[in-house]
């Protein structure tokens, strides 16, 4: 079958288990098949222990799966090697974490940067972009604030720039709002449609706070290792 135009990502049949002390065998994947269009929003929500994080570890290039295939931007990424993976993580694919992963030894500005650092980009665009996504995110006069200066819910805000800052047409983000507050957690999820809608970017989120389902295009739900739409 011939893939549609416009989408970004197709699992079909993934599989994921884990080994408990070399002899039960716990399946935390279970015959996943999902297709995502690019420029959606995607919410799946799940409880605890009901398989997101490992789910959004495979699609990004974070976890293995023991079988299935995975289509990429209309690349074949179920083989790839851990070089070839770390490259596809570097360009076209951006990570939004709970608990945002800044480097407190680091400005908010080179927090942003440090994609662009690994792809050996040019100091010169390093600030141009870093500077143009903190602007976006209502962050320019953070530049060179660290990461505990800064309140939790601007935290995040570098955390998004710091996955937006190389443009990749996809973003994964793992419960982006669990360490905020109702009212952060709706000024991020507004920003996160802002960006959206500026940079045409595909999101997948995953979380289990009801409250996001109201800021997806479609919302999915994942229990024991499935994928529903209820």
């Amino acid at each position: 079958m011939e893939k549609k135009k416009d989408q970004i990502i197709k699992l079909t049949d993934i599989r994921k288990s884990y080994m408990l002390n070399n002899k039960e065998k716990l399946e935390v994947i279970k015959r996943i098949n999902l297709e995502v269009s690019k420029k959606e929003i995607i919410v799946i929500m799940g409880p605890s222990g009901s398989g997101k994080s490992t789910l959004l570890n495979i699609v990004g290039l974070l976890d293995n799966f023991d079988s299935g295939s995975y289509i990429l931007g209309g690349v074949n990424v179920s083989n790839l090697t851990n070089k070839e993976k770390q490259k596809v993580r570097l360009n076209k694919i951006g990570f939004i974490f709970q608990t945002f992963n800044l480097i407190p030894t680091l400005t908010v500005q080179e927090n942003v940067e440090i994609p662009l650092a690994l792809q050996k980009v040019s100091q010169l665009k390093q600030k141009k972009s870093s500077n143009q996504k903190l602007k976006i995110v209502g962050l320019e006069d953070k530049l060179d604030k660290y990461p505990h200066q800064i309140s939790i819910g601007e935290q995040q805000r570098v955390a998004i720039a710091r996955a937006l800052v190389n443009d990749p047409p996809l973003v994964l983000a793992d419960e982006p709002t669990g360490e905020l507050d109702y009212e952060n957690m709706e000024n991020i999820m507004e920003l996160i449609l802002t960006l959206h809608n500026i940079q045409n970017t595909t999101f997948l989120i995953v979380s289990h706070d009801l409250n996001l389902k109201e800021y997806g295009d479609r919302v999915l739900y994942l229990k024991k290792g499935v994928i529903s739409e209820t």
